[in-house]
This record gives structure tokens, C-alpha cells and sequence, in this order.
């Protein structure tokens, strides 16, 4: 990869300091399974109601997966875990081509772009939907799934379709949407110990299609504080470093207000095992999850609040706003500290793109592993 985006051994200040890197397969499969069982379980709520989810789901709101038979049967997942794929396909054709990281990925955005809109690639871009030398093994683009329309952010394929690329200096649109914050995922796990890599690079990957700062912003929050978890640090610790990155910059007060109302309201709420319910009046004084610092703070909120992992999932999903961001990420912060083992197996096996999903943990796994051998217990 280009010089600005090299995966080897960080030094400096945001370089987590340890003897021995605890970043292992299982933190990369828990956090994809979990953002993208955690999208699938939002997808059927997405701004239901309270009330309508009560009725159609029972008192105790929706609790696991559902099945769609126009679907195959499978829970189906939504835009965000199509572009978390999508940026673990731009990270592997950067690594493989040794393109700098942005580049990689916008190509797996566009990718996806011309595959959601059905247009004719630009002039430069047609041989970007054909299958790749390094992917004589396996071809996202040819999964159908990855094709179907789910419900993306409002401008999110706007941006895309501009001829310049979007970037924290050229401006596309002023959207601060949460379909900015996912995408960072991939990018957090891969520079595991380096919070603030991690941090740059996801600032850069969601400004492709979100010029406001509050939205790229949040997504290199996100993607510090996956770092850091990947790397073995508590989820206190996490948001300390998260935090610390996002001071340093201009335009994140309402980032850091709504980080700070969220660890707020969750050292004051009660301990010990509490219902869905119980949780909605602090999640809805955080927003609705539509804007990316609401998205961030909601999960932020349930993964401190509620002891219980599986727990913590259910709680972010079933609420009135974007319940498909607010649970993936949710979803990614608890799969990283506790692996995949928090999850029902049922879960997989009616997951849409599970074999997908796991496939593009282990690619990425192996990309890390490559640039962090040292540093990487198996």
C-alpha cells in the first residue's frame, strides 16, 4: 500500500502500547457477525414505532432474527453490512495492487454504486467490475446480495455518482447520515493497536461520501475505539482514546456532547439485568440514530448500560429511529470484546451472506497478520 496508509508497526502517540497484541481471528469474525447480525436483527424496525413494534413483535419487542421468504429464508441485512463488505473488498485490492488504502476502497464503493444503480461505469472505471487477478479464490461482486436495493441513506448513491470524489476537501453533499459510521468497522480491526491510523484512515473512507465533519468524524471515532477493543483494551479505556482523537479536531463538539450524555446516562442507570424497555427514554434523549453522532452515542450507551451482550444487541435495536446502524455497531463493539461466542449459532445459519461474512473476516485477518505478524496471537 501507498506511504500515507502503510499497515506495519505504527510508532507514535496513538500507537497502543503493549508487549503483545491481543488481537486474534475471533475479535475480526465477532465484530463482522456482529454488526451484521445486529443490522439483520434492526432491518424488519427500522423506524417502527415503539407501539408498532410491540404489537407486531410481542411486549418484549423483537429478540432474534427473522426470516424472509422472499429472501430464502434468510434474515436479510441492509446497505451498512453491504458496505462493510464493500470496504474489506477495497482494503484486500489495495493490499493486492498496492494501491494507497482510499483508493482500494473507493473502487469497492463504486463497486457497489454500480451495482445498486445499475449504470454504465464511468470511462477509467469499467474494468473495476470485472473480477480480479487476486481474486481468483472469491469475487464479492458476484454475490446477488450485494446487489439488492436496501434502503440506503438518502444521497448516499448521490455521492457516488458525482464525478469527483468525495474527500474533507472536496464537498459532495453536507450529509452527516449514520451510513457513514459501519464502513469504519473493517478499517478499526485492521490497524488493532493503532487508534489513531485507525482513526485517519476511517475519517478518510467515510468522506467519500459524507462531507459534513460530524459524520466522518464519528466514523474515526468509531473505528479508534474498535482498535483499541481489538487490541485488547477495555471499552472505558476505548472511549478515552476515541475521545482524545476527536478533541483534537475542529467541528466534533457534538460528537463528544452526546459521547459524554451517553456514558452519563449509562453510569446512572441501575445494574444488573434490565428489560428492552427499560433503556428506550435514554436512547431516544440521544436521537434517533439517523445522524452519525446519534448512531455512535445509542451504541455507545447500550454496550455500557446493559451487562449482557445479546442483551445490549436487542436493547439497540428496538427503538423508533435507525435501528439498523444503531444495532451493527452495537453489534461490532460487543462481537470484538467478547467474540463470536456471545451470538446464537442459529443466528449464522439464517444470517444472509454468512459464509460471505466469514470468508471476508479471515481475508482480513490475514491482511493484519501480514503487516502485524509480531504482534498477533493466533
Amino acid at each position: 500500500m501507498g506511504r500515507t496508509s502503510s499497515m506495519g508497526k505504527q510508532e507514535g502517540p496513538g500507537t497502543e502500547e503493549k508487549e503483545e497484541s491481543m488481537a486474534d481471528k475471533d475479535k475480526f469474525r465477532g465484530a463482522l457477525y456482529g454488526s451484521a447480525c445486529g443490522d439483520a436483527l434492526g432491518y424488519p424496525l427500522q423506524n417502527f414505532s415503539v407501539g408498532r413494534i410491540q404489537h407486531r413483535f410481542g411486549p418484549f419487542g423483537l429478540r432474534t432474527l427473522v426470516r424472509d421468504s422472499k429472501n430464502g429464508k434468510k434474515a436479510p441485512i441492509s446497505d451498512d453490512t453491504q458496505m462493510i463488505l464493500a470496504t474489506i473488498d477495497g482494503i484486500l485490492w489495495a493490499d493486492a495492487k498496492k494501491l494507497d488504502l482510499v483508493d482500494g476502497i473507493y473502487r469497492g464503493y463504486m463497486r457497489w454504486y454500480y451495482s445498486q444503480t445499475g449504470e454504465e461505469p464511468r470511462r477509467g472505471q469499467r474494468t473495476w467490475m470485472r473480477r480480479q487477478p487476486h481474486e481468483r479464490e472469491f469475487c464479492l461482486l458476484r454475490e446477488k446480495f450485494m446487489h439488492a436495493r436496501r434502503n440506503p441513506e438518502e444521497g448516499l448513491l448521490g455521492a457516488f455518482s458525482k464525478d469527483s470524489r468525495g474527500s474533507t476537501k472536496v464537498k459532495v453533499n453536507d450529509s452527516k447520515g449514520s451510513a457513514a459510521l459501519a464502513r469504519a468497522i473493517p478499517l478499526g480491526l485492521l490497524f488493532a493497536g493503532d487508534s489513531k491510523m485507525a482513526f485517519d484512515e476511517a475519517v478518510k473512507a467515510a468522506a467519500l461520501s459524507h462531507s459534513n465533519p460530524v459524520a466522518y468524524y464519528a466514523a474515526g471515532g468509531l473505528a479508534a475505539i474498535i482498535a483499541c477493543l481489538a487490541y485488547g483494551l477495555t471499552l472505558p479505556k476505548a472511549l478515552e482514546r476515541a475521545e482524545t482523537l476527536l478533541g483534537k479536531m475542529h467541528k466534533t463538539d457534538p460528537i463528544l456532547s452526546l459521547l459524554g450524555a451517553a456514558e452519563e446516562q449509562a453510569n446512572n442507570h441501575p445494574a444488573g439485568k434490565t428489560g428492552t424497555w427499560d433503556h428506550i427514554d435514554s436512547i431516544s434523549s440521544l436521537g434517533s440514530g439517523h445522524s452519525a453522532e446519534e448512531a455512535l452515542a445509542i451504541a455507545v450507551y447500550c454496550a455500557l448500560a446493559v451487562d449482557d451482550p445479546l442483551d445490549a444487541l436487542i436493547v439497540s435495536a428496538n427503538h423508533a429511529g435507525k435501528s439498523t446502524t444503531t444495532s451493527a455497531i452495537t453489534g461490532a463493539i460487543e462481537g470484538v470484546r467478547f467474540g463470536t461466542s456471545f451470538m446464537p449459532e442459529y443466528w449464522a445459519d439464517i444470517l444472509e451472506g454468512n459464509g460471505v461474512i466469514s470468508f471476508m473476516a479471515d481475508k482480513l485477518f490475514y491482511v493484519y497478520n501480514k503487516y502485524h505478524p509480531q504482534r498477533v496471537v493466533k
